[in-house]
């Protein structure tokens, strides 16, 4: 992501669902969160101008966890501040889209090597469920309340738990980097329902878990890079 091109307009808003709150979750965490559904939801547009103070009064958290949570998302890219300019949500262009593929790619490869290896029943139980419930938001009841969202979600997750199947805390901390920008550029590229997309991505997920499951490196490997360059390409070719 960077300040140049601003991502195109997709489908009508649609309202992430709710965040789950506990007494362990702290306000910064919680506003984290909330400027992150505000991005998600196109409650905050590429390229818009905002400050600490307009978030802490949206949001409707004192400045202190709101200033810490824009240090935070300032840290991953997705929001600028510059002096005077103030607070800016970072766009999407081309360039940056095929440098962060380029990375994941290269870091999903890295982790199959492991993950065969190293992943338990639970990580392997993980990854179908986020398997199933992409069908679900994709395939089976696209048009549900809230389904995009979900959709994004356990799609982003779903590549983290590949990762964290590895158990190597590095590897899950260099991708952590990357997450949560894919989330941001998947959700705001979406334009509605695309079943013949939607079964593509589908099957690919399905043989990525697949792989997994059969411990299968080389095949594993080989799916997740297929898997990467066509979601690269159809991500870039809205942004063009």
């Amino acid at each position: 992501m960077d300040d140049r091109v601003e991502a195109p307009a997709g489908h009508p808003q649609e309202r992430l669902p709710a965040r789950p709150v506990t007494g362990a979750r702290s306000a910064s965490d919680a506003a984290y969160a909330g400027i992150v559904d505000l991005i998600l939801t196109r409650g905050l547009r590429p390229g818009e101008k905002t400050s600490v103070y307009l978030l802490a009064t949206r949001l409707g958290f004192g400045r202190m966890p709101v200033k810490e949570a824009v240090s935070r998302l300032q840290s991953e890219g997705v929001l600028s501040v510059k002096g005077r300019s103030g607070t800016t949500v970072a766009t999407v262009d081309a360039s940056g889209l095929a440098q962060m593929f380029a990375l994941r790619r290269t870091l999903e490869a890295f982790a199959a090597e492991n993950a065969v290896v190293a992943a338990t029943s639970e990580d392997i139980k993980k990854v179908n469920e986020l398997t199933a419930e992409m069908r679900e938001t994709s395939i089976d009841a696209p048009d549900a309340r809230g389904a995009g969202a979900r959709f994004v979600r356990a799609n982003a997750a779903f590549h983290a738990a590949i990762i964290e199947a590895a158990h190597n805390p590095f590897l899950t901390r260099a991708y952590s980097h990357l997450q949560l920008q894919f989330q941001i550029v998947t959700y705001l590229s979406q334009r509605g329902p695309d079943p013949a997309a939607a079964r593509r991505r589908q099957a690919e997920h399905e043989e990525i878990a697949a792989s997994l499951a059969a411990r299968d490196a080389d095949r594993l490997k080989e799916v997740l890079w297929r898997h990467g360059i066509s979601t690269e390409q159809s991500l870039i070719s809205q942004f063009t």
